[in-house]
């Protein structure tokens, strides 16, 4: 009985079986996403726990960069003016990646989307028709039958309002007419 108990605990609290309990695994543990396959150095297809600090050190260094980064007066603390200017900042890194996007989308490159570009990118796959249709009636703004990226650009500004609580009444979002209430 002795002999059974100590067999148990060792293969319990053995580091290696502790190590591998605390292993992350995604999926069926064999495709990591792209952001976590570069720390599974031993290509495993698992978080280690030894890949899992490097992981965690890296998020600090980056959280670490970008306070450096906001704080511009370098007084170790973030003021409501330089909170405000960091978000303005990250805004047009989200509205030039969008953009990149739009363009790489505009498949015959005439500046907008039309119908056919539109149903064939990532989010509007397995959509019902009807979803897709109300979609592309929303951001086409002009009714011409083709999404400018200023169109666009202008439908996902008003979903991000809506969104944060700063949409105008009459733009769709929950002050508007055709907002969620």
């Amino acid at each position: 009985m002795k002999i059974n108990w100590l067999i148990i605990c060792v293969l319990c609290f053995s580091p290696s079986v502790f190590a591998q309990q605390q292993q992350k695994r995604f999926g069926t543990g064999t495709c990591l996403p792209a952001y976590l396959a570069q720390y599974d150095v031993n290509g495993d297809g698992v978080i280690g726990m030894e890949e899992q600090q490097v992981m965690v050190q890296a998020r600090d260094q980056i959280r670490k960069g970008l306070r450096a980064d906001w704080d511009t007066n370098g007084d170790g603390k973030i003021s409501d003016q330089e909170r405000d200017q960091a978000r303005l900042r990250l805004r047009d890194m989200i509205d030039e990646c969008r953009s990149t996007r739009f363009v790489a989308a505009d498949t015959d490159l005439d500046g907008a989307l039309s119908y056919e570009e539109f149903v064939l990118l990532p989010g509007m796959l397995n959509k019902t028709v009807e979803w897709v249709d109300a979609i592309f009636a929303r951001l086409d703004a002009d009714g011409d039958a083709l999404v400018t990226l200023e169109e666009f650009l202008a439908a996902v500004q008003q979903c991000d309002q809506a969104r944060d609580g700063t949409c105008p009444a009459g733009t769709g979002g929950p002050g508007g007419p055709n907002g969620n209430k």
